[in-house]
């Protein structure tokens, strides 16, 4: 890889990690805690019987929270980006779902740009550019598909 596209492919893993880490910690340090209670109530979509059962269940609410810190640390480290970008995908489509269909896009939302960002590190592994699954890789080969 080229080093004008390595260096472009970094700043997106980084920004994406920065991203996520952020929207969960300031999730997390909320002055009142954090809740997905209201989102969840207000839904209408086809979806919403789906969801509406999960407001207000705080197990949702620190996995929300979680989810997002831990992809977010993993992204920024390059520390499984494989295994994270699976899961930011999970998270996305879940979040896209919730809201189906999109009040302010035609389908295509900021969830379905994200799940082409976790897509495209996956398949570039951009864990290997200035990040830790490189070294990983090389001490656990057996948890290759979770890298990269």
């Amino acid at each position: 890889m080229k080093y004008k596209s390595s260096i472009a492919l970094f700043s997106l893993r980084i920004a994406l990690g920065w991203l996520f880490f952020y929207s969960g910690y300031s999730k997390l340090t909320a002055v009142g805690g954090f809740s997905a209670k209201g989102f969840l109530l207000n839904l209408h979509g086809p979806f919403s019987a789906f969801y509406l059962p999960l407001a207000g269940n705080p197990v949702v609410d620190q996995l929300v929270i979680w989810g997002e810190i831990l992809i977010g640390i993993c992204l920024i480290l390059g520390l499984l980006v494989r295994f994270a970008s699976f899961w930011g995908i999970i998270m996305m489509f879940l979040f896209y779902f919730a809201g189906f269909p999109p009040v302010h896009a035609l389908l295509v939302n900021e969830h379905i740009i994200y799940i082409l960002i976790f897509i495209f590190l996956m398949a570039s592994n951009a864990g290997h550019l200035w990040g830790l699954d490189k070294k990983l890789e090389k001490l656990l080969p057996q948890f290759k598909s979770l890298m990269g």
